[in-house]
């Protein structure tokens, strides 16, 4: 019991001087840097494809209210519903084209600090790396696009799989749960392609589940957490006045790319920590 308590001692002070070392603070602000210059014209191209159901702007509104703090729902409120009284088609391959292009170079900082998590040097031609940074993009959108739908969306669409499949009124009960499970299991999917796709080194899906684990908690209990915080305890916005909202907005993709880097780190410290076992 001893030598396991001060086996993960030792690996926690190790991930705490890899965090040092590796300077995942710096990276986690280039990373958040260029998310937030993505995340508007993200929002764009996602309420603009929302926009062309049958879903209304009152229903994103009502739904995002509940999860986000209250000054950064604010902040992009009066977007959403310009969004979707515009309906601009235009803003639809503009907005993407730019989400892509901003996004992509900020996995750049990704991709450097998972190299220097594993201690590899980067040896990929530039053209591979921008193909990756894209993918990785692509795969970030597609996981936020189907979170929104499952959590924010969620209660609709299962008024309307009832309604279709004429199902008995327990199987929204079932879908409550359901919709959140799947969720954090397309998050954990997603955080482990990230993690393999971005390093130089070749790794599989067990090597990096771990961080990948850690990623969608984490963020799960951040972003809660921060929310909290900000509606209870801080008024950003009364010290701030406009531009509180997007400082808070800031913090939290801060964070959030902490968390991502850190999930890294500890993929690098669980394989490291195995092959010793294992040799």
């Amino acid at each position: 019991m001893k030598l396991k308590s001060k086996l993960n001692k030792s690996v926690f002070l190790r991930l705490l001087n890899k965090l040092r070392e590796d300077d995942i603070f710096a990276l986690g602000s280039q990373l958040a840097y260029s998310l937030l210059l993505a995340f508007f014209p993200f929002l764009i191209f996602l309420m603009t494809v929302i926009g062309f159901s049958s879903v209304t702007s009152s229903d994103v509104l009502f739904n995002l209210e509940k999860i986000l703090p209250g000054p950064a729902y604010e902040l992009i409120s009066t977007t959403i519903v310009e969004i979707f009284d515009s309906q601009n088609s235009d803003l639809l391959s503009f907005s993407l084209l730019i989400t892509i292009w901003v996004s992509s170079n900020g996995f750049y900082a990704v991709i450097k600090g998972l190299n220097k998590a594993y201690a590899d040097n980067e040896e990929r031609p530039f053209w591979k790396l921008r193909i990756t940074s894209i993918l990785c993009t692509f795969v970030l959108i597609l996981m936020i696009i189907f979170s929104l739908l499952l959590l924010v969306l969620g209660n609709l669409l299962g008024i309307y799989l009832t309604r279709w499949l004429n199902l008995s009124s327990s199987f929204n009960l079932f879908w409550q749960i359901l919709r959140y499970i799947l969720t954090l299991i397309s998050m954990v999917f997603t955080f482990a392609i990230i993690y393999i796709l971005t390093p130089t080194r070749n790794l599989v899906l067990k090597q990096v589940l771990p961080g990948a684990v850690f990623a969608t908690i984490g963020w799960i209990l951040v972003s809660i957490g921060f929310a909290f915080y900000v509606d209870n305890f801080n008024n950003y916005s009364r010290v701030y006045g406009s531009i509180g909202a997007v400082i808070i907005l800031m913090i939290w993709l801060f964070l959030s790319s902490v968390i991502l880097l850190i999930g890294g780190e500890i993929n690098s410290l669980y394989n490291d920590t195995k092959n010793k076992l294992t040799s």
